[in-house]
Protein backbone atom coordinates (compact mmCIF):
# COMPACT_ATOMS: atom_id res chain seq x y z
CA UNK A 1 0.00 0.00 0.00
CA UNK A 2 2.80 2.38 0.94
CA UNK A 3 4.70 1.64 -2.28
CA UNK A 4 1.56 2.14 -4.35
CA UNK A 5 0.99 5.53 -2.72
CA UNK A 6 4.53 6.61 -3.48
CA UNK A 7 4.24 5.52 -7.09
CA UNK A 8 0.96 7.39 -7.42
CA UNK A 9 2.45 10.57 -5.94
CA UNK A 10 5.49 10.45 -8.19
CA UNK A 11 3.35 9.70 -11.26
CA UNK A 12 1.09 12.61 -10.32
CA UNK A 13 4.13 14.88 -10.09
CA UNK A 14 5.26 13.92 -13.58
CA UNK A 15 1.74 14.29 -14.98
CA UNK A 16 1.46 17.80 -13.48
CA UNK A 17 4.86 18.75 -14.88
CA UNK A 18 3.96 17.35 -18.30
CA UNK A 19 0.63 19.19 -18.36
CA UNK A 20 2.25 22.52 -17.50
CA UNK A 21 4.86 22.07 -20.25
CA UNK A 22 2.60 20.71 -22.99
CA UNK A 23 -0.15 23.30 -22.64
CA UNK A 24 0.53 25.95 -25.26
CA UNK A 25 3.28 23.95 -26.97
CA UNK A 26 1.90 24.78 -30.43
CA UNK A 27 2.21 28.55 -29.85
CA UNK A 28 3.90 30.40 -32.71
CA UNK A 29 4.60 27.32 -34.84
CA UNK A 30 3.33 28.96 -38.02
CA UNK A 31 5.03 32.32 -37.55
CA UNK A 32 7.56 31.50 -40.28
CA UNK A 33 11.33 31.20 -40.29
CA UNK A 34 13.69 34.15 -40.13
CA UNK A 35 15.09 36.88 -37.92
CA UNK A 36 12.00 38.97 -38.72
CA UNK A 37 9.54 36.06 -38.73
CA UNK A 38 9.86 33.94 -35.58
CA UNK A 39 7.68 35.04 -32.67
CA UNK A 40 10.30 33.58 -30.33
CA UNK A 41 13.57 35.20 -31.52
CA UNK A 42 15.86 32.66 -29.82
CA UNK A 43 14.20 29.78 -31.64
CA UNK A 44 15.28 31.32 -34.94
CA UNK A 45 18.87 30.99 -33.68
CA UNK A 46 18.28 27.31 -32.90
CA UNK A 47 16.68 26.63 -36.29
CA UNK A 48 19.39 28.54 -38.10
CA UNK A 49 22.06 26.28 -36.64
CA UNK A 50 20.32 22.94 -37.00
CA UNK A 51 19.32 23.63 -40.62
CA UNK A 52 23.00 23.82 -41.51
CA UNK A 53 23.45 20.19 -40.46
CA UNK A 54 22.80 17.11 -42.58
CA UNK A 55 23.69 13.99 -40.59
CA UNK A 56 22.85 11.42 -43.32
CA UNK A 57 25.17 13.26 -45.71
CA UNK A 58 27.88 13.59 -43.05
CA UNK A 59 27.64 17.38 -42.84
CA UNK A 60 28.41 18.25 -39.21
CA UNK A 61 29.45 21.87 -39.57
CA UNK A 62 26.99 24.31 -38.01
CA UNK A 63 28.57 27.80 -38.01
CA UNK A 64 25.30 29.26 -36.73
CA UNK A 65 25.76 27.31 -33.48
CA UNK A 66 29.43 27.95 -32.85
CA UNK A 67 28.68 30.98 -30.69
CA UNK A 68 27.23 28.76 -27.90
CA UNK A 69 28.04 25.09 -28.57
CA UNK A 70 26.75 22.39 -30.92
CA UNK A 71 25.81 19.30 -28.87
CA UNK A 72 22.11 20.13 -28.61
CA UNK A 73 22.07 21.01 -32.31
CA UNK A 74 23.31 17.53 -33.18
CA UNK A 75 20.47 16.05 -31.12
CA UNK A 76 17.96 18.27 -32.92
CA UNK A 77 19.47 17.18 -36.24
CA UNK A 78 18.24 13.62 -35.61
CA UNK A 79 14.52 14.44 -36.01
CA UNK A 80 15.50 16.80 -38.83
CA UNK A 81 17.09 13.84 -40.65
CA UNK A 82 14.05 11.65 -39.95
CA UNK A 83 11.70 14.28 -41.37
CA UNK A 84 13.86 14.69 -44.44
CA UNK A 85 14.20 10.95 -45.06
CA UNK A 86 10.47 10.42 -44.55
CA UNK A 87 9.82 13.09 -47.17
CA UNK A 88 7.23 14.82 -45.01
CA UNK A 89 8.95 18.18 -45.30
CA UNK A 90 11.91 19.66 -47.07
CA UNK A 91 13.64 20.79 -43.91
CA UNK A 92 16.99 21.69 -45.40
CA UNK A 93 18.28 25.22 -45.22
CA UNK A 94 16.81 27.57 -47.76
CA UNK A 95 17.22 31.23 -48.51
CA UNK A 96 13.47 31.53 -48.55
CA UNK A 97 11.94 32.83 -45.34
CA UNK A 98 8.63 31.25 -46.35
CA UNK A 99 10.02 27.75 -45.82
CA UNK A 100 7.86 25.76 -43.42
CA UNK A 101 9.86 24.35 -40.52
CA UNK A 102 6.93 23.97 -38.14
CA UNK A 103 7.21 20.15 -37.94
CA UNK A 104 10.87 20.34 -36.99
CA UNK A 105 10.22 23.12 -34.49
CA UNK A 106 7.33 21.23 -32.90
CA UNK A 107 9.32 18.01 -32.65
CA UNK A 108 12.25 19.80 -31.03
CA UNK A 109 9.90 21.46 -28.56
CA UNK A 110 8.72 17.99 -27.56
CA UNK A 111 12.36 17.06 -27.04
CA UNK A 112 12.66 20.02 -24.66
CA UNK A 113 9.64 18.77 -22.72
CA UNK A 114 11.11 15.27 -22.53
CA UNK A 115 14.49 16.58 -21.36
CA UNK A 116 12.85 18.68 -18.66
CA UNK A 117 10.79 15.76 -17.39
CA UNK A 118 14.00 13.72 -17.24
CA UNK A 119 15.59 16.52 -15.21
CA UNK A 120 12.75 16.28 -12.68
CA UNK A 121 13.46 12.55 -12.32
CA UNK A 122 17.21 13.16 -11.91
CA UNK A 123 16.61 15.89 -9.30
CA UNK A 124 14.43 13.39 -7.40
CA UNK A 125 17.14 10.71 -7.62
CA UNK A 126 19.85 13.15 -6.51
CA UNK A 127 17.92 14.13 -3.38
CA UNK A 128 17.15 10.47 -2.70
CA UNK A 129 20.86 9.69 -3.01
CA UNK A 130 21.72 12.43 -0.51
CA UNK A 131 18.94 11.88 2.02
CA UNK A 132 17.26 8.46 1.51
CA UNK A 133 13.95 10.30 2.05
CA UNK A 134 11.15 9.81 -0.48
CA UNK A 135 8.96 12.72 0.56
CA UNK A 136 11.84 15.19 0.73
CA UNK A 137 12.90 14.07 -2.74
CA UNK A 138 9.33 14.51 -3.95
CA UNK A 139 9.12 18.06 -2.58
CA UNK A 140 12.44 19.06 -4.14
CA UNK A 141 11.38 17.64 -7.49
CA UNK A 142 8.01 19.38 -7.15
CA UNK A 143 9.78 22.72 -6.79
CA UNK A 144 11.52 22.10 -10.10
CA UNK A 145 8.33 20.85 -11.76
CA UNK A 146 6.39 24.07 -11.10
CA UNK A 147 9.23 26.60 -11.34
CA UNK A 148 7.81 29.23 -13.75
CA UNK A 149 10.94 29.98 -15.79
CA UNK A 150 11.56 26.29 -16.23
CA UNK A 151 7.97 25.68 -17.34
CA UNK A 152 8.10 28.61 -19.79
CA UNK A 153 11.39 27.65 -21.44
CA UNK A 154 10.45 23.98 -21.72
CA UNK A 155 8.00 25.19 -24.39
CA UNK A 156 10.86 26.35 -26.62
CA UNK A 157 13.55 24.87 -28.82
CA UNK A 158 16.55 26.15 -26.87
CA UNK A 159 19.71 24.73 -25.30
CA UNK A 160 18.99 25.73 -21.70
CA UNK A 161 16.79 22.71 -20.99
CA UNK A 162 19.46 20.16 -21.96
CA UNK A 163 22.00 22.21 -20.00
CA UNK A 164 19.93 21.76 -16.84
CA UNK A 165 19.56 18.03 -17.44
CA UNK A 166 23.32 17.63 -17.73
CA UNK A 167 23.86 19.77 -14.62
CA UNK A 168 21.41 17.63 -12.63
CA UNK A 169 23.14 14.46 -13.82
CA UNK A 170 26.52 15.80 -12.69
CA UNK A 171 25.18 16.62 -9.22
CA UNK A 172 23.50 13.22 -8.88
CA UNK A 173 26.59 11.27 -9.91
CA UNK A 174 28.81 13.54 -7.77
CA UNK A 175 26.74 12.58 -4.73
CA UNK A 176 27.56 8.95 -5.51
CA UNK A 177 31.26 9.83 -5.14
CA UNK A 178 30.69 9.95 -1.39
CA UNK A 179 30.42 6.14 -1.44
CA UNK A 180 32.86 5.07 -4.13
CA UNK A 181 35.21 6.70 -6.61
CA UNK A 182 35.51 4.20 -9.45
CA UNK A 183 37.32 5.28 -12.58
CA UNK A 184 34.15 4.69 -14.60
CA UNK A 185 32.20 7.13 -12.44
CA UNK A 186 34.93 9.78 -12.54
CA UNK A 187 35.26 9.44 -16.31
CA UNK A 188 31.47 9.67 -16.72
CA UNK A 189 31.32 12.84 -14.64
CA UNK A 190 33.98 14.44 -16.81
CA UNK A 191 32.20 13.24 -19.96
CA UNK A 192 28.85 14.74 -18.95
CA UNK A 193 30.52 17.98 -17.89
CA UNK A 194 32.24 18.16 -21.28
CA UNK A 195 28.93 17.60 -23.05
CA UNK A 196 27.54 20.42 -20.94
CA UNK A 197 30.29 22.75 -22.13
CA UNK A 198 29.58 21.59 -25.69
CA UNK A 199 25.92 22.52 -25.19
CA UNK A 200 26.56 25.98 -23.80
CA UNK A 201 30.07 27.07 -22.98
CA UNK A 202 29.27 28.45 -19.47
CA UNK A 203 27.80 25.08 -18.48
CA UNK A 204 31.33 23.68 -18.41
CA UNK A 205 31.65 25.13 -14.91
CA UNK A 206 29.63 22.15 -13.61
CA UNK A 207 32.90 20.20 -13.69
CA UNK A 208 33.81 21.87 -10.37
CA UNK A 209 30.95 20.03 -8.63
CA UNK A 210 32.55 16.53 -8.57
CA UNK A 211 35.89 18.13 -7.77
CA UNK A 212 34.42 19.86 -4.72
CA UNK A 213 32.63 16.72 -3.57
CA UNK A 214 35.91 14.82 -3.73
CA UNK A 215 37.57 17.47 -1.58
CA UNK A 216 34.72 17.72 0.95
CA UNK A 217 33.90 14.01 1.07
CA UNK A 218 34.09 11.89 4.18
CA UNK A 219 32.75 13.83 7.14
CA UNK A 220 29.83 15.72 8.52
CA UNK A 221 31.88 18.85 9.09
CA UNK A 222 34.32 20.75 6.98
CA UNK A 223 37.58 18.77 6.89
CA UNK A 224 40.56 20.01 8.81
CA UNK A 225 43.70 21.14 7.03
CA UNK A 226 45.44 17.79 7.24
CA UNK A 227 42.54 15.81 5.81
CA UNK A 228 41.91 18.41 3.15
CA UNK A 229 45.58 18.31 2.20
CA UNK A 230 45.50 14.54 1.88
CA UNK A 231 42.40 14.65 -0.29
CA UNK A 232 43.94 17.34 -2.46
CA UNK A 233 46.98 15.14 -3.07
CA UNK A 234 44.81 12.15 -4.02
CA UNK A 235 42.67 14.37 -6.19
CA UNK A 236 45.64 15.79 -8.09
CA UNK A 237 47.35 12.43 -8.38
CA UNK A 238 44.50 10.46 -9.95
CA UNK A 239 40.96 11.77 -9.86
CA UNK A 240 41.42 15.12 -11.60
CA UNK A 241 43.07 13.41 -14.57
CA UNK A 242 40.17 11.03 -15.09
CA UNK A 243 37.65 13.87 -14.81
CA UNK A 244 39.75 16.01 -17.17
CA UNK A 245 40.06 13.19 -19.69
CA UNK A 246 36.31 12.62 -19.64
CA UNK A 247 35.71 16.36 -20.00
CA UNK A 248 37.91 16.49 -23.10
CA UNK A 249 36.16 13.47 -24.64
CA UNK A 250 32.73 14.94 -23.95
CA UNK A 251 33.71 18.32 -25.37
CA UNK A 252 35.04 16.68 -28.53
CA UNK A 253 31.98 14.48 -29.01
CA UNK A 254 29.58 17.37 -28.51
CA UNK A 255 31.54 20.09 -30.29
CA UNK A 256 34.05 18.45 -32.67
CA UNK A 257 34.55 21.63 -34.72
CA UNK A 258 36.13 23.26 -31.67
CA UNK A 259 39.05 20.88 -32.32
CA UNK A 260 38.76 20.36 -36.09
CA UNK A 261 38.07 23.96 -37.10
CA UNK A 262 39.05 26.13 -34.09
CA UNK A 263 39.51 29.31 -36.14
CA UNK A 264 35.86 29.31 -37.28
CA UNK A 265 34.65 28.65 -33.76
CA UNK A 266 36.79 31.40 -32.28
CA UNK A 267 35.59 33.78 -34.98
CA UNK A 268 31.99 33.05 -33.99
CA UNK A 269 32.76 33.49 -30.30
CA UNK A 270 34.60 36.78 -30.74
CA UNK A 271 32.16 38.10 -33.33
CA UNK A 272 28.88 37.05 -31.74
CA UNK A 273 29.24 35.77 -28.18
CA UNK A 274 31.53 38.53 -26.94
CA UNK A 275 29.08 41.17 -28.18
CA UNK A 276 27.04 40.34 -25.10
CA UNK A 277 30.01 40.17 -22.72
CA UNK A 278 30.80 42.84 -20.16
CA UNK A 279 34.53 42.32 -19.81
CA UNK A 280 35.08 45.64 -18.04
CA UNK A 281 33.41 44.10 -14.98
CA UNK A 282 36.55 42.02 -14.46
CA UNK A 283 38.93 44.92 -14.11
CA UNK A 284 40.73 44.83 -10.74
CA UNK A 285 38.78 47.88 -9.57
CA UNK A 286 35.44 46.24 -10.41
CA UNK A 287 35.96 42.71 -9.05
CA UNK A 288 34.29 43.51 -5.73
CA UNK A 289 31.49 45.54 -7.28
CA UNK A 290 28.54 43.21 -6.76
CA UNK A 291 25.75 45.52 -7.91
CA UNK A 292 24.91 43.39 -10.98
CA UNK A 293 25.09 40.20 -8.92
CA UNK A 294 22.65 41.77 -6.48
CA UNK A 295 20.30 42.58 -9.37
CA UNK A 296 20.28 38.91 -10.31
CA UNK A 297 19.48 37.95 -6.72
CA UNK A 298 16.76 40.57 -6.18
CA UNK A 299 15.24 40.83 -9.67
CA UNK A 300 15.92 38.01 -12.14
CA UNK A 301 15.79 35.02 -9.78
CA UNK A 302 12.61 36.14 -7.95
CA UNK A 303 10.83 36.71 -11.27
CA UNK A 304 12.07 33.38 -12.63
CA UNK A 305 10.53 31.77 -9.52
CA UNK A 306 7.44 33.96 -9.52
CA UNK A 307 5.64 34.82 -7.32
CA UNK A 308 6.76 33.37 -3.96
CA UNK A 309 8.76 30.25 -4.79
CA UNK A 310 12.06 32.11 -4.47
CA UNK A 311 11.43 32.40 -0.73
CA UNK A 312 11.70 28.62 -0.42
CA UNK A 313 15.09 28.54 -2.13
CA UNK A 314 16.54 31.53 -0.31
CA UNK A 315 15.35 30.23 3.07
CA UNK A 316 16.82 26.80 2.30
CA UNK A 317 20.20 28.32 1.39
CA UNK A 318 20.19 30.44 4.56
CA UNK A 319 19.34 27.36 6.63
CA UNK A 320 22.20 25.36 5.11
CA UNK A 321 24.73 28.10 5.76
CA UNK A 322 24.19 27.54 9.50
CA UNK A 323 23.96 23.73 9.41
CA UNK A 324 27.53 22.49 9.64
CA UNK A 325 26.37 18.89 9.76
CA UNK A 326 25.15 19.24 6.16
CA UNK A 327 28.21 21.00 4.76
CA UNK A 328 29.52 17.86 3.04
CA UNK A 329 26.28 17.78 1.01
CA UNK A 330 25.57 21.48 0.54
CA UNK A 331 28.91 23.29 0.25
CA UNK A 332 29.89 21.95 -3.22
CA UNK A 333 26.51 23.00 -4.69
CA UNK A 334 26.65 26.36 -2.91
CA UNK A 335 30.17 27.10 -4.16
CA UNK A 336 29.22 26.11 -7.71
CA UNK A 337 26.14 28.35 -7.55
CA UNK A 338 28.15 31.31 -6.27
CA UNK A 339 30.83 30.85 -8.94
CA UNK A 340 28.31 30.58 -11.75
CA UNK A 341 26.23 33.51 -10.49
CA UNK A 342 29.27 35.74 -10.03
CA UNK A 343 30.85 35.10 -13.43
CA UNK A 344 27.61 35.13 -15.42
CA UNK A 345 26.18 38.19 -13.68
CA UNK A 346 29.34 40.21 -14.11
CA UNK A 347 30.24 38.77 -17.51
CA UNK A 348 26.86 39.19 -19.21
CA UNK A 349 25.74 42.53 -20.55
CA UNK A 350 23.22 43.55 -17.89
CA UNK A 351 20.58 41.82 -15.78
CA UNK A 352 17.98 41.51 -18.55
CA UNK A 353 17.27 37.83 -19.14
CA UNK A 354 16.01 35.35 -16.56
CA UNK A 355 17.18 32.38 -18.65
CA UNK A 356 20.76 33.11 -17.54
CA UNK A 357 19.81 31.93 -14.03
CA UNK A 358 18.30 28.60 -15.11
CA UNK A 359 21.46 26.54 -14.56
CA UNK A 360 21.15 27.29 -10.84
CA UNK A 361 17.74 25.68 -10.50
CA UNK A 362 18.61 21.94 -10.35
CA UNK A 363 21.10 22.59 -7.55
CA UNK A 364 18.70 24.87 -5.71
CA UNK A 365 15.95 22.24 -5.81
CA UNK A 366 18.34 19.57 -4.52
CA UNK A 367 19.28 21.88 -1.65
CA UNK A 368 15.59 22.31 -0.83
CA UNK A 369 15.22 18.53 -0.68
CA UNK A 370 18.22 18.23 1.64
CA UNK A 371 16.72 20.84 3.96
CA UNK A 372 13.33 19.10 3.94
CA UNK A 373 14.96 15.81 4.91
CA UNK A 374 16.87 17.44 7.74
CA UNK A 375 13.74 19.17 9.04
CA UNK A 376 11.85 15.90 8.79
CA UNK A 377 14.37 14.29 11.16
CA UNK A 378 14.48 17.23 13.54
CA UNK A 379 10.70 17.61 13.73
CA UNK A 380 9.86 13.93 13.94
CA UNK A 381 8.18 14.37 17.33
CA UNK A 382 6.85 17.89 16.72
CA UNK A 383 3.89 17.24 14.48
CA UNK A 384 2.26 20.64 14.94
CA UNK A 385 5.32 22.51 13.71
CA UNK A 386 5.79 20.03 10.87
CA UNK A 387 2.19 20.56 9.72
CA UNK A 388 2.66 24.34 9.80
CA UNK A 389 5.83 24.13 7.67
CA UNK A 390 4.18 21.74 5.20
CA UNK A 391 1.15 24.01 4.80
CA UNK A 392 3.38 27.06 4.33
CA UNK A 393 5.36 25.15 1.69
CA UNK A 394 2.19 24.27 -0.21
CA UNK A 395 0.88 27.84 0.03
CA UNK A 396 4.13 29.12 -1.48
CA UNK A 397 4.09 26.57 -4.32
CA UNK A 398 0.38 27.01 -5.09
CA UNK A 399 0.59 30.50 -6.65
CA UNK A 400 3.38 29.32 -8.98
CA UNK A 401 1.19 26.45 -10.21
CA UNK A 402 -1.69 28.88 -10.82
CA UNK A 403 0.63 31.24 -12.68
CA UNK A 404 2.03 28.39 -14.81
CA UNK A 405 -1.46 27.23 -15.78
CA UNK A 406 -2.63 30.75 -16.63
CA UNK A 407 0.50 31.32 -18.72
CA UNK A 408 -0.03 28.10 -20.66
CA UNK A 409 -3.69 28.87 -21.34
CA UNK A 410 -2.75 32.33 -22.62
CA UNK A 411 -0.25 30.71 -25.01
CA UNK A 412 -3.14 28.74 -26.51
CA UNK A 413 -4.81 31.93 -27.71
CA UNK A 414 -4.16 33.48 -31.09
CA UNK A 415 -0.96 35.54 -30.89
CA UNK A 416 -1.28 39.32 -31.07
CA UNK A 417 1.09 39.44 -34.08
CA UNK A 418 -1.06 37.00 -36.00
CA UNK A 419 -4.17 39.05 -35.21
CA UNK A 420 -2.45 42.24 -36.35
CA UNK A 421 -1.29 40.57 -39.57
CA UNK A 422 -4.84 39.46 -40.38
CA UNK A 423 -6.24 42.91 -39.61
CA UNK A 424 -3.64 44.61 -41.80
CA UNK A 425 -4.46 42.24 -44.66
CA UNK A 426 -8.11 43.27 -44.39
CA UNK A 427 -7.21 46.96 -44.12
CA UNK A 428 -4.88 47.04 -47.10
CA UNK A 429 -6.62 44.59 -49.41
CA UNK A 430 -5.31 45.16 -52.93
CA UNK A 431 -4.38 48.81 -52.36
CA UNK A 432 -0.76 50.04 -52.33
CA UNK A 433 0.50 50.86 -48.85
CA UNK A 434 3.54 51.83 -46.84
CA UNK A 435 3.72 50.25 -43.40
CA UNK A 436 6.06 52.04 -41.03
CA UNK A 437 7.62 50.07 -38.18
CA UNK A 438 9.04 52.02 -35.26
CA UNK A 439 12.77 51.67 -34.72
CA UNK A 440 12.26 50.68 -31.12
CA UNK A 441 13.92 47.92 -29.12
CA UNK A 442 12.86 44.44 -30.09
CA UNK A 443 10.82 45.40 -33.18
CA UNK A 444 12.26 42.42 -35.08
CA UNK A 445 10.10 39.98 -33.08
CA UNK A 446 7.35 42.20 -31.65
CA UNK A 447 6.20 43.78 -34.94
CA UNK A 448 8.08 42.46 -37.97
CA UNK A 449 6.55 38.93 -37.86
CA UNK A 450 3.18 40.63 -38.40
CA UNK A 451 4.25 43.05 -41.14
CA UNK A 452 7.09 41.31 -43.00
CA UNK A 453 4.83 38.61 -44.59
CA UNK A 454 2.71 41.39 -46.11
CA UNK A 455 5.51 42.67 -48.33
CA UNK A 456 4.68 42.67 -52.04
CA UNK A 457 5.04 44.83 -55.12
CA UNK A 458 2.33 47.10 -53.73
CA UNK A 459 3.08 46.89 -50.00
CA UNK A 460 6.37 48.03 -48.53
CA UNK A 461 7.57 47.78 -44.92
CA UNK A 462 10.11 50.28 -43.63
CA UNK A 463 11.79 51.14 -40.35
CA UNK A 464 11.11 54.74 -39.41
CA UNK A 465 10.38 57.29 -36.71
CA UNK A 466 6.94 58.59 -35.79
CA UNK A 467 7.64 61.87 -37.60
CA UNK A 468 8.00 60.25 -41.02
CA UNK A 469 5.09 59.67 -43.40
CA UNK A 470 3.47 56.28 -43.99
CA UNK A 471 -0.01 54.88 -44.44
CA UNK A 472 0.19 52.80 -41.28
CA UNK A 473 2.55 52.97 -38.32
CA UNK A 474 3.17 50.10 -35.90
CA UNK A 475 4.97 50.28 -32.57
CA UNK A 476 5.85 47.15 -30.58
CA UNK A 477 6.91 46.48 -27.00
CA UNK A 478 8.28 43.17 -25.67
CA UNK A 479 5.88 42.98 -22.73
CA UNK A 480 2.49 44.19 -21.60
CA UNK A 481 2.21 47.93 -20.94
CA UNK A 482 0.42 49.52 -18.05
CA UNK A 483 -2.35 51.98 -19.06
CA UNK A 484 -0.41 55.11 -18.01
CA UNK A 485 2.63 54.24 -20.15
CA UNK A 486 0.44 53.28 -23.09
CA UNK A 487 -1.44 56.60 -23.00
CA UNK A 488 1.83 58.52 -22.73
CA UNK A 489 3.27 56.63 -25.73
CA UNK A 490 0.15 57.25 -27.81
CA UNK A 491 0.25 60.98 -27.02
CA UNK A 492 3.94 61.11 -27.92
CA UNK A 493 3.36 59.51 -31.33
CA UNK A 494 0.28 61.60 -32.12
CA UNK A 495 2.13 64.78 -31.13
CA UNK A 496 4.40 64.26 -34.17
CA UNK A 497 1.36 65.12 -36.32
CA UNK A 498 1.57 62.23 -38.79
CA UNK A 499 -0.55 59.49 -37.20
CA UNK A 500 -3.70 58.84 -35.22
CA UNK A 501 -4.00 55.93 -32.78
CA UNK A 502 -6.30 53.12 -33.96
CA UNK A 503 -6.04 50.22 -31.49
CA UNK A 504 -3.72 48.09 -29.37
CA UNK A 505 -3.02 44.37 -29.56
CA UNK A 506 -2.00 42.09 -26.73
CA UNK A 507 -2.93 38.75 -25.19
CA UNK A 508 -3.48 39.06 -21.43
CA UNK A 509 -2.63 36.36 -18.92
CA UNK A 510 -5.79 35.83 -16.88
CA UNK A 511 -5.90 34.29 -13.42
CA UNK A 512 -9.38 33.34 -12.24
CA UNK A 513 -10.83 35.73 -14.80
CA UNK A 514 -8.73 38.68 -13.73
CA UNK A 515 -6.14 40.11 -16.10
CA UNK A 516 -2.62 39.74 -14.74
CA UNK A 517 -0.05 42.20 -16.07
CA UNK A 518 3.47 41.08 -16.99
CA UNK A 519 4.74 44.65 -17.22
CA UNK A 520 7.76 44.25 -14.92
CA UNK A 521 8.89 40.80 -16.05
CA UNK A 522 12.20 40.09 -17.82
CA UNK A 523 11.62 40.16 -21.58
CA UNK A 524 12.49 36.48 -22.12
CA UNK A 525 9.52 35.57 -19.93
CA UNK A 526 7.10 37.55 -22.12
CA UNK A 527 7.93 36.47 -25.69
CA UNK A 528 4.34 35.28 -26.31
CA UNK A 529 2.80 38.49 -24.96
CA UNK A 530 4.06 41.66 -26.67
CA UNK A 531 2.02 44.86 -26.81
CA UNK A 532 1.54 46.34 -30.28
CA UNK A 533 0.11 49.78 -31.04
CA UNK A 534 -1.42 50.44 -34.47
CA UNK A 535 -1.64 53.97 -35.88
CA UNK A 536 -3.00 55.21 -39.22
CA UNK A 537 -2.05 58.27 -41.17
CA UNK A 538 -4.11 61.38 -40.52
CA UNK A 539 -6.46 62.04 -43.42
CA UNK A 540 -7.66 59.61 -46.11
CA UNK A 541 -5.25 57.10 -47.66
CA UNK A 542 -5.61 54.32 -50.20
CA UNK A 543 -4.67 51.79 -47.56
CA UNK A 544 -7.37 52.70 -45.06
CA UNK A 545 -11.10 52.74 -45.56
CA UNK A 546 -12.83 55.03 -43.00
CA UNK A 547 -15.55 52.43 -42.57
CA UNK A 548 -12.95 49.87 -41.57
CA UNK A 549 -12.18 51.62 -38.28
CA UNK A 550 -15.68 50.78 -37.10
CA UNK A 551 -15.44 47.19 -38.30
CA UNK A 552 -12.05 46.82 -36.63
CA UNK A 553 -13.57 47.44 -33.21
CA UNK A 554 -16.96 45.85 -33.86
CA UNK A 555 -15.89 42.72 -35.68
CA UNK A 556 -12.16 42.54 -35.09
CA UNK A 557 -10.41 40.11 -32.76
CA UNK A 558 -10.86 41.35 -29.21
CA UNK A 559 -8.12 40.32 -26.81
Amino acid sequence: MHKALRRALFSGLLLLAAYLRITGLTWGLNSGYGHDRNFQPDEFVSLRGVLQLDLPAGRIKAPGAYFEGTFNYYLWAVPQAVLEISGKKDVRLSDSNTKDHSDLLYTCRWISVLFDLCTIVVVFLAIREATRSFYSSLLGALCYAVLPMQVIYAHFMRTHILSNLLCALVIWLSLKLRKFQSWQLLLSLGLISGLGAATRYPVGIVVVIPCLYLLFDGGSNLPNKVRLSERAKNFLAREVWLIGLGFGIGLFLGHPMLFLDPSSVMKAITGETLKYASLQQFRPSELLNLFVVWRYITYLIPFAMYPLLWLVFYCAILYLVFRRSLYSLSVPILIFSLLYLYFMAKGYLGAYFARITMLLFPGFCILVGIVCADLQLRLRNNWAFAVVITCAFILVLGPSVVFDMAYGRAMQQKDARQVLREDLQKVIGQAPAIIGVARYGAYFYTVMPATEPLKSQKVSVQLQDAGQKADLFVLGFPREMDPANMKATIREVEAQGQFKFERSYNVPVKIFGYEFRLAGFPSDMTYPFPTILLFRARGPTQAWSPAYSKRLYRGGFSL
